[in-house]
Order: C-alpha cells, then sequence, then structure tokens
C-alpha cells in the first residue's frame, strides 16, 4: 500500500473526516490522526482516543491562542521538536461541561474553541484539551504535524483548528510507517505525508518576491544580478542571470550560502570551485541562472554551528556525524524558494549544475524538467575527507580533480 494521492485526502478532509499524517522518517517517523475541529463530534474523538491512543490536541493558528488568552506552558527548551504546547483547556460549566474528559466534552469543548465568538470565559484552565499552536508560515516554517493540520483546514476552507492525536500500538509503542499503513488500510482511512503537504503549497504558492537588480560585472562576464526576499522569513537571496544566447538551454546552479569558502577561501569544502566554476559556464553557455540562497550555511545550521560542527571534525567525527551531534539533521536545508526564483524567470527545462540528487528531486518533484550537469570538484588535503564522506554515506555524484 501507497499514501493516498492528497486531493483524495483533502475531499475527505473537506468532509471533516478523520485523515492520517504521517511526519519524515528522519523526524518523528510517527503519524497521527487528523481532522477539523469545527467538524468535531463525540464519536471521533472517542476514535481518536480507542483506536490513536495518543495524547489528543487542538492544533491551532496563534490568532486563535490570542483571542482566547491562552498563553504558551513553560518549557526547558529540552523538546528538539520545539512543539507549541499553550494552556490546556475544558468547555466552561455554562456550556454543559462537567470534569472536561469524555468524549463528547471533549469534543464540545473543540467546537468553541472554533466560534469566533468564543471568548476566554468561554473556558476552564486547566483542562483536557491541549492546544498547540502552528507557525505562522505553517509547513513552509516547521514541518511538524501541528504545522500540517493547520495548513489542511486552511486548504479545505475549515476554520484553522484541528484534533490531532498520536498513533501507539496496542502494547504501548509507537505505530510506525508500515504499522500506520495497515491501519489506514484496516480502517478506510486516506494516509499522507507532511512532505506531499509541503509539496503541493511548494508547488501552489510563491512567497518570494522579486525587490531590485542591476548589472553586475565579474571577471567571468557580466551578469544582471536580482534580489529576492521570502516575504515570511525575510531572508534575502540573490541571482545572477545571464541571457545574451537565448537558444541554448539554460544552466542552473542553486548554491548555497559558505561564508568560509565562497568569501573566506576555505580549503575544508569545494564550495568556492563550485560557485566559480558554475558562473563560468553560464557565462560560455550564454543563457542560465545562478541562485544563491542565504540561511544554508553549514547545510543550514548557521555560521555559528557550523564553526563548531568543524571544532567536531578536529576531534575525529565526519561532517555529518558532527551537525548530528549538534543536535540537528544531517542536512538542514529545502530549497522551495529555489523553486519559486526558477518559476520568476521561466525557467522550466534546463541542465542544473549540482552533485546532490536531493536538488535535482526538488525540481522535478516540483513540475520541472532538469537534467544533471557537472563540475569538478578540486580535492585539497582539507576537503578530501569532507569530498569522500559525501560521496560514500550521502551518494552524492561528485568528480574528484586532484
Amino acid at each position: 500500500m501507497k499514501f493516498t494521492d492528497l486531493h483524495i485526502a483533502l475531499e475527505t478532509f473537506k468532509k471533516g473526516n478523520p485523515v492520517i499524517v504521517v511526519d519524515a522518517l528522519s523526524r518523528e517517523n510517527e503519524g497521527d490522526i487528523i481532522f477539523p475541529a469545527d467538524c468535531s463530534t463525540p464519536e471521533k474523538v472517542n476514535f481518536c482516543a480507542t483506536k490513536g491512543r495518543g495524547l489528543i490536541c487542538i492544533a491551532i493558528d496563534i490568532a486563535t491562542a490570542e483571542r482566547l488568552d491562552l498563553k504558551p506552558l513553560r518549557t526547558n527548551q529540552q523538546d528538539q521538536f520545539h512543539t507549541a504546547f499553550y494552556d490546556p483547556i475544558d468547555a466552561a460549566a455554562k456550556h454543559g461541561i462537567t470534569t472536561g474528559i469524555s468524549a463528547h466534552e471533549r469534543s464540545a469543548t473543540a467546537k468553541i474553541v472554533t466560534d469566533t465568538n468564543a471568548t476566554p470565559n468561554d473556558f476552564i484552565k486547566p483542562g483536557h484539551l491541549f492546544p498547540v499552536v502552528a507557525k505562522e508560515r505553517g509547513l513552509l516554517e516547521r514541518e511538524g504535524h501541528t504545522e500540517a493540520s493547520i495548513d489542511l483546514c486552511k486548504m479545505t476552507g475549515h476554520y484553522p483548528a484541528a484534533i490531532i492525536c498520536e498513533m501507539m500500538q496496542e502494547d504501548g509503542t509507537m505505530m510506525r510507517r508500515e504499522e500506520l499503513l495497515d491501519f489506514a488500510q484496516k480502517h478506510a482511512m486516506p494516509i499522507i505525508s507532511i512532505q506531499q503537504i509541503l509539496d503541493h503549497r511548494i508547488l501552489t504558492e510563491n512567497h518570494v518576491e522579486h525587490i531590485s537588480q542591476a548589472q553586475l560585472p565579474t571577471k567571468f562576464g557580466d551578469f544582471t544580478i536580482h534580489a529576492f526576499k521570502n516575504n515570511f522569513s525575510n531572508i534575502e537571496h540573490v541571482a545572477l542571470f545571464k541571457n545574451s544566447n537565448s537558444s541554448k538551454k539554460p544552466i542552473v546552479r542553486i548554491h548555497s550560502e559558505c561564508i568560509t569558502g565562497d568569501v573566506m577561501s576555505s580549503l575544508r569544502c569545494d564550495c568556492r570551485d563550485q560557485l566559480e566554476k558554475s558562473m563560468k559556464r553560464i557565462q560560455e553557455n550564454g543563457n542560465g541562472l545562478l541562485i544563491y540562497l542565504k540561511g544554508h550555511e553549514g547545510r543550514g545550521i548557521g555560521i555559528s554551528n557550523k564553526i563548531a560542527a568543524y571544532a567536531l571534525q578536529e576531534e575525529g567525527l565526519n561532517t555529518f556525524e558532527a551537525n548530528e551531534k549538534l543536535g540537528f539533521p544531517r542536512d538542514n536545508r529545502n530549497y522551495q524558494d529555489a523553486i519559486w526564483i526558477l518559476k520568476y524567470f521561466d525557467i522550466v527545462d534546463f541542465d542544473l549544475i549540482t552533485n546532490n540528487s536531493d536538488k535535482l528531486n526538488t525540481v522535478l518533484k516540483n513540475g520541472l524538467s532538469a537534467n544533471i550537469t557537472q563540475v569538478n570538484s578540486q580535492v585539497t588535503g582539507y576537503n578530501e575527507r569532507y569530498l569522500k564522506d559525501k560521496i560514500n554515506i550521502t551518494k552524492h555524484q561528485i568528480i574528484l580533480e586532484q
């Protein structure tokens, strides 16, 4: 069994019925039962309690939390996924609520949360329904079940609140990928991944704005430099565009920011070498685009953490182990802004300079067409292990140049 087509799952959710949403294997590798809170019923809540068996929460947006005067719970910052728990609630006694724990009463509490006329006086704190607040940009900002549920509500026209419940097996252990697929089949429920929802948003939205442009002469040739800004994160990117020979197929390089390599000529990586060779190839081709993505330092962990990772590498860890030792994924980057920049230039079929199959896969699944082309990576005594680790561990297709 495979994941359900997203559009089928959206139709189910739009009707108010539950779907199962699974996060990445590299994240929690767990599934949640999710349905819109404005369609909550005692039967659906009881299904979560008896079949899902996990904590029953209500995902909401920040505007709802503010309207109902709900505050974040104290945290010691030990949760690596930074789940935003707020004051647990029950509906007030005037709504017929007694202890608040029954499926009937938790369902009633959820429905009142979605009533735009409800005020803080309609709730008791603490209670038995646990609000979790989604990031403003949803899955574009955090790839969690909280954000996935609010994105689903917005995509299907529901109030931005959803009941979510983690899924456990009868023995109390968490259901993983195969168990979740079996559960979905047994109960005839759609099952989708967080990645499917995120991919749909990237394909159908564009949150990168073109800000300015000018001519930029370089030692490799003349380009037009364009500045872009993500309207949510405010991260600014630049792109070098060349179009002196439109008969040629465009060559594209999606380049991750690397201040140590690109600016300071570090020998610990091949980033500057890749950057300069890409600019030269685009110039020679007469048609192409180099997208320089900010926020990608150290594969997305930032310059301070990148330098801390360097120190761990000096103690013997490889580049991926060092990131994980610091509490980060091996690779914390995403390329959604690059997709939107490509669409701004209407570049839909091109040769992509990369040795990273993740970049190509991102391009292809977003409706663009590309073939991989490569430039050689210059090997030094400082970057040889780094390059070979990328080849052997993450299967980068790197052509080494001694």
